[in-house]
């Protein structure tokens, strides 16, 4: 069965490009011009994918890929008028799969919506015991960390930390992610503390001749470099 992409955005005219431009490659398509609508869909139809317009109203896209998150690991593609880094960050941080900004060549886009349903495809439901990225092994069975063949010496809390990043190397989490994936409560964390268990991970990993590995995004959180 061809697969469903569930299109939301409340222009018209966007809807009506996306459309033609994917079913021509053999996509099916659902439409939804709201943070509602598109909530019912997913729910109703399980579409293989969304691409999700930013500028949809309230909720926007944003909330509304926050919310999908929560239920789902649908692959989210996000549409933007806008081109900056920080938007970018903060698609990925919602939990975005991927980010275009209008206009977009039909061409591309298709690229773009292959792309994540062949990943999601490819990854299975099965979850591995070994991350691996760069020269950094990661084994959740005995929660080792090592870079190459050195053992790096980690708190649990530290544990939790690059085991979130690893997960998914391309994605940027909130620092309320992050406090939440080592167990402290975001009301009662600070900036200044995750900052410190970033920068003790950061040395430790460097000193076993390892890559910078953690980076600080700006008024987001962090991802894995």
């Amino acid at each position: 069965m061809r697969d469903l992409v569930l299109v939301v955005d409340d222009n018209a005219d966007v809807r009506a490009f996306v459309r033609l431009s994917l079913e021509s490659q053999d996509f099916r398509i659902i439409e939804a011009v709201n943070a509602l609508e598109a909530m019912v869909k997913l729910a109703s139809e399980k579409p293989n994918l969304i691409i999700l317009d930013i500028g949809i109203g309230q909720p926007d896209g944003l909330e509304v890929c926050r919310e999908v998150r929560k239920i789902s690991e649908v692959p989210i593609i996000m549409l933007t008028l806008r081109e900056d880094e920080i938007d970018e960050a903060m698609c990925l941080a919602a939990g975005a799969n991927d980010y275009l900004t209008k206009p977009v060549s039909k061409t591309i886009l298709g690229l773009r919506v292959a792309n994540q349903l062949r990943t999601k495809k490819g990854n299975g439901s099965e979850k591995p015991t070994i991350l691996q990225a760069s020269d950094m092994t990661l084994d959740l069975l005995t929660r080792e960390l090592r870079v190459g063949e050195k053992l790096v010496p980690i708190t649990r809390t530290e544990f939790d930390f690059i085991h979130l990043l690893m997960e998914e190397p391309n994605r940027v989490f909130t620092r309320a992610q992050v406090s939440h994936a080592i167990g402290i409560s975001a009301e009662f964390t600070s900036d200044h503390l995750l900052d410190t268990h970033a920068s003790r991970l950061r040395i430790k990993i460097l000193n076993a001749g390892g890559p910078r590995a953690i980076s600080a995004v700006r008024a987001v959180g962090y991802r894995l470099i």
